[in-house]
């Protein structure tokens, strides 16, 4: 009877580590979708990879706590590897993730609602955690008054951004797209509609919007920050492009255009790094 009372306490000592490290995370994405819509919960993602020391700490100290299991009592936890070539790496790469560790929250129809970014222990990222997704019922509270909205051309361009920051682009697009047409929207908030419109193509690799786009702000407006950050823009999607040649010539364009802009030391920093890396052009 002693003999298997040890023997259990050492298979309780091997395995409650174990169990207790990634306790209750998904690996499919798909699963996760699934069970987050049947249950009407939110999806915390974490984001890991097999060499980051910080992951594996963030797994040991933090998911086991009870200060972390309380917070996600309600929502599906899914992990997925960054580096598996596979479902891990594709999302990823869409959420544009470039350094880990890196959370994310997402609600039952996938889309974003917030970003951690970084280890901190329990207390802590529970405290990043629940002030994100503050700010996150916050910006729905806001969207569910836009309707309100009609003539607060800031909190409507805010609304377009965050959308666009969340990587909800249709949302995003279809309120921009309203702010640059309508005739009354004062001309500092249609400008920055426009530079936001630009963004969002250029976020999405969509480089004729972005050409099309800025060309267009162009015919109603000739100058201003956002107009120049738009300009300025297309030598980025020359240099998407490996186009150096095109890039270049933008760069000396605006800088002929805009000699007093703001930004006008990083645009000529920018082309003599490109002259001498690329001297033929």
């Amino acid at each position: 009877m002693k003999r298997t009372a040890t023997l259990l306490a050492l298979i309780a000592l091997t395995i409650v580590p174990q169990a207790q490290a990634g306790t209750g995370f998904i690996k499919s994405l798909a699963a996760a979708e699934k069970e987050a819509k049947a249950k009407k919960q939110m999806i915390f993602v974490d984001m890991f990879a097999q060499w980051c020391g910080w992951c594996h700490r963030f797994d040991k100290e933090v998911v086991p706590s009870e200060v972390f299991q309380k917070a996600t009592a309600n929502m599906v936890l899914l992990r997925l590897d960054t580096e598996d070539a596979a479902e891990g790496t594709r999302f990823a790469q869409k959420y544009k993730i470039s350094s880990l560790p890196t959370f994310l929250v997402l609600n039952s129809d996938l889309s974003l609602a917030a970003v951690i970014r970084g280890y901190a222990p329990a207390p802590q990222f529970v405290q990043m955690l629940n002030g994100a997704l503050e700010r996150d019922l916050a910006f729905k509270k806001l969207v569910a008054s836009e309707k309100l909205l009609q003539k607060e051309y800031g909190k409507r361009l805010e609304i377009a951004g965050q959308f666009r920051e969340r990587q909800a682009y249709g949302e995003s697009e279809t309120r921009l797209k309203k702010l640059v047409a309508e005739k009354n929207v004062p001309a500092e908030f249609r400008d920055k509609a426009f530079l936001e419109l630009a963004t969002l193509y250029m976020q999405q690799n969509h480089f004729e919007k972005v050409f099309s786009t800025v060309a267009e702000f162009g015919k109603v407006q000739t100058k201003g920050d956002s107009l120049e950050r738009a300009k300025l823009m297309i030598s980025e999607v020359y240099l998407a492009q490996g186009n150096m040649k095109a890039a270049m010539r933008e760069l000396r364009s605006f800088k002929n255009s805009y000699p007093n802009s703001k930004m006008a030391s990083e645009v000529a920093g920018l082309l003599v790094s490109l002259e001498r890396q690329y001297p033929q052009q």
